[in-house]
């Protein structure tokens, strides 16, 4: 048994061809459609839990629940004068001794990163085990459904990872993701780039030779690839190209434009009218960083800006934001409110906790505004792309786009004006990745 498995920055999923069907297994029994969340909730007691019974059960045992703060010391430093010599000294942090579990995501985008491991209760887990976690149940639900051992694989890996700034910031990022898949239980792993594997789904609906550039574009990246494809015939690569730029990033300017205001970012405070400071309120734009911020130090911060703040109700958000858990939360909420301005002008963000009453009206120009500097980008990439095939986009036969964010209305608009709106072709959104990616398998590419 080989399967297809596209590990993706937002989503998962895998699939597998016999050589006549195609079979994309519905991998997370609790959620709809055919792709797993990528998350992971380990519990105190290192039980895990992945993809939508993560999320339910992160919120369900975190959102307003009490937290007990101790300061514990976990080493010592040495810090040397002139005047005075060497003085010792212990480093404590704030630890929550009552935190029941971790929520991770985004695990994907870490690989190319410095980071190497974390210690979570009592045990150190590097990023390979951590993402090991995630394809070892991915792999047992899948043996699950197919009833058979699955011990091969073929992994779509992105054109660049995200943070990878050189080619050999993208070779190590995939050798550590081979390495989680080796001790996720596969025995035989192979990659495929995952635009060329949606090239190879794609190719099974024409009856010419046809180029085309794939617009892969997803919750991490955006992959961007000129092939030439022909049925029954592996792709030709023109050129390469791509940004670290995707939905995750939306997301950030959703919260940084519109919902910064609602957790106190414009107020002051004290007798000389100071600002919020910066590095307080920007942790909001990133939910994971959220959590350094839950310490004695800064509750006590805030209760002094509060108590010295013409409004303080804002700030008192801001606190309940942190200490009870609703980071995630509310960027699922952005996220959702993200997807639906695909189909409407605008969308009202409602987000509602203790002491927070978020009710936002968010226009979809509001949000092509906010992200106007990531969509230059984005434009000036798949220019360079094209140019490094040796084509002109009028050679251009279609341009097939993929994942969740190409259906963004101003990432449409963009690719017409420089294609031609009848040339741009959906290719199952979510699953297009994973089923090209079962081909290869059945082909041993």
């Amino acid at each position: 048994m080989r399967i297809g498995m596209d590990f993706g920055t937002t989503n998962s999923g895998i699939a597998v061809y016999d050589g006549q069907r195609l079979n994309v297994l519905k991998l997370d029994p609790v959620a709809s459609g055919n792709v797993m969340r990528s998350v992971i909730y380990l519990t105190r007691e290192h039980e895990l839990h992945v993809g939508q019974e993560a999320i339910r059960l992160y919120n369900e045992q975190n959102i307003n629940r009490e937290r007990r703060l101790v300061n514990k010391v976990v080493g010592r430093v040495a810090m040397t004068f002139a005047e005075v010599g060497t003085i010792h000294t212990d480093v404590t942090i704030s630890v929550d001794m009552a935190e029941p579990g971790k929520l991770m995501r985004s695990m994907k985008s870490v690989l190319a990163t410095p980071y190497t491991s974390t210690k979570l209760y009592g045990h150190e887990y590097t990023l390979e085990d951590l993402i090991a976690l995630y394809l070892r149940r991915a792999r047992e639900n899948a043996e699950a459904i197919l009833d058979a051992p699955i011990r091969e694989v073929v992994l779509g890996r992105p054109v660049h990872f995200v943070a990878a700034e050189t080619d050999e910031d993208d070779q190590r990022a995939e050798n550590r993701l081979r390495k989680a898949a080796q001790l996720a239980g596969f025995e035989d792993i192979s990659f495929e780039f995952e635009p060329v594997a949606a090239a190879r789904h794609y190719a099974q609906s024409i009856t010419e030779p046809q180029t085309i550039l794939v617009y892969d574009f997803g919750g991490g990246t955006l992959d961007l690839t000129v092939m030439r494809i022909e049925p029954g015939k592996t792709p030709t690569i023109l050129s390469i190209g791509g940004v670290g730029i995707a939905g995750d990033r939306f997301d950030q300017r959703i919260v940084e434009n519109a919902l910064l205001p609602h957790f106190g970012s414009t107020l002051t405070w004290g007798e000389k009218k100071l600002p919020v400071p910066r590095s307080l309120i920007e942790q909001v734009t990133a939910w994971e960083g959220l959590a350094g911020l839950a310490n004695l130090e800064t509750r006590a911060f805030l209760h002094r800006m509060q108590a010295e703040s013409a409004n303080p109700v804002r700030l008192y958000a801001l606190e309940s934001l942190i200490f009870n858990f609703y980071g995630f939360a509310l960027f699922e909420a952005v996220e959702a409110s993200k997807r639906r301005l695909s189909d409407s002008p605008f969308d009202v963000i409602r987000f509602i906790g203790t002491e927070i009453d978020i009710w936002h009206l968010l226009t979809r120009t509001q949000f092509e505004n906010f992200a106007m500097t990531e969509w230059r980008k984005i434009r000036q990439a798949i220019t360079d792309t094209v140019e490094r095939s040796g084509l002109t986009p009028d050679q251009i036969d279609a341009v097939v786009r993929t994942g969740g964010s190409s259906s963004i209305p101003f990432g449409l608009t963009m690719l017409g004006e420089m294609f031609e709106p009848d040339k741009i072709v959906e290719e199952d959104l979510f699953t297009g990745v994973t089923a090209g990616l079962a081909l290869c398998a059945w082909d041993r590419c």
